[in-house]
């Protein structure tokens, strides 16, 4: 596993680096791709002779249509281009599959403002059985039929065992927890969370406020994180950066990075993904990337749900419709 792309200090570089080192075939699954350079990086790479296939995300959950323009752009230069499949709510996965050899999994989408914005992460594997199993749910969705994932392996796959191993992960952890999430409106994942609160494990949750969530999830995540405070955990709000990465850290030694938010519909009804980072070096500068957004950081009193919000509460990173969690 290679060391972490960490947006925006990365920039969109290493994925165009990525990119470009296939031979001979890519395979993209995208939420949103608006981007005009990795637009004309693919562009260039069908006229190179490499095979290309892109799996576009139709419409978000709102209804709002990203993809269209480029669906165009990429159909008529005679790339292969579909839709996702219709049996998800919308496809929420970000990944990139080179050879068939190397995979690319992501938590930023593909527009600009996911590269120079947000707090985002993207992790690179040759693991055999990720790579694999990533191509069989392209493959999968690409001719609309049931993809089963293994569920004993490193990759969180919604719907799947995403939801399971989240858990585990979490009941694992013996000292620390550190999640870095948008939202968080899942009772069984905080339930395990309390689990390891009362077992002595130190939580910490660096979120964003309300930024880019939506109604009910909204009211749900304020409502958790307040009863998380009062078990003892410790609930920052990011300043320095809009929170979109999802990332879960345990004990510094083991984290999740994925496309999935924390709520329901991510585990049960949208295709997602997400991977277990084992790698020392790798989760070493994840856990640093975490310090150092927890140090920018602030001491969050979500508000009471039911109340109006009080504008100072976005004081650092007003709410922006722009960037919204899914």
């Amino acid at each position: 596993m290679r060391l972490p792309i960490v947006q925006p200090d990365h920039g969109v570089a290493p994925v165009i680096d990525f990119l470009r080192s296939a031979k001979s075939e890519i395979l993209i699954k995208q939420f949103t791709f608006d981007h005009p350079l990795l637009l004309d990086e693919l562009l260039n790479l069908h006229k190179r002779g490499v095979h290309v296939r892109v799996m576009l995300n139709g419409a978000k959950a709102t209804g709002e249509r990203i993809n269209d323009a480029t669906f165009a752009a990429l159909e008529n230069a005679g790339i292969a281009v579909g839709w996702s499949c219709p049996n998800f709510l919308v496809t929420h996965e970000k990944s990139i599959v080179v050879d068939r050899e190397v995979a690319l999994l992501a938590t930023f989408n593909f527009m600009e403002k996911y590269f120079s914005d947000t707090r985002d992460y993207g992790i690179i594997t040759t693991d055999p059985t990720s790579v694999e199993q990533l191509i069989a749910c392209f493959e999968h969705d690409w001719q609309r039929t049931e993809f089963k994932p293994q569920h004993s392996h490193q990759l969180a796959w919604s719907p799947g065992n995403a939801r399971s191993l989240v858990c585990d992960l979490l009941d694992g952890a013996e000292k620390s927890i550190d999640i870095q999430h948008p939202k968080f409106a899942e009772p069984v994942i905080f339930e395990r969370v309390h689990a390891a609160l009362k077992r002595g494990v130190e939580v910490r949750v660096l979120c964003g406020g309300r930024h880019g969530i939506h109604q009910p999830d909204l009211m749900h995540s304020f409502a958790l994180w307040r009863v998380l405070r009062e078990l003892g955990g410790r609930v920052h709000k990011q300043r320095n950066l809009r929170s979109h990465g999802k990332l879960i850290i345990a004990d510094n030694i083991k984290a999740l990075v994925s496309s999935q938010n924390i709520d329901q519909p991510a585990f049960d009804v949208r295709r997602e993904v997400g991977i277990i980072v084992e790698s020392g070096p790798a989760v070493k500068i994840l856990s640093a990337i975490f310090e150092r957004d927890w140090e920018a950081s602030r001491r969050y009193e979500p508000p009471y749900p039911t109340e109006q919000l009080d504008e100072s509460e976005e004081a650092e990173l007003f709410h922006a419709n722009e960037i919204q969690h899914g």
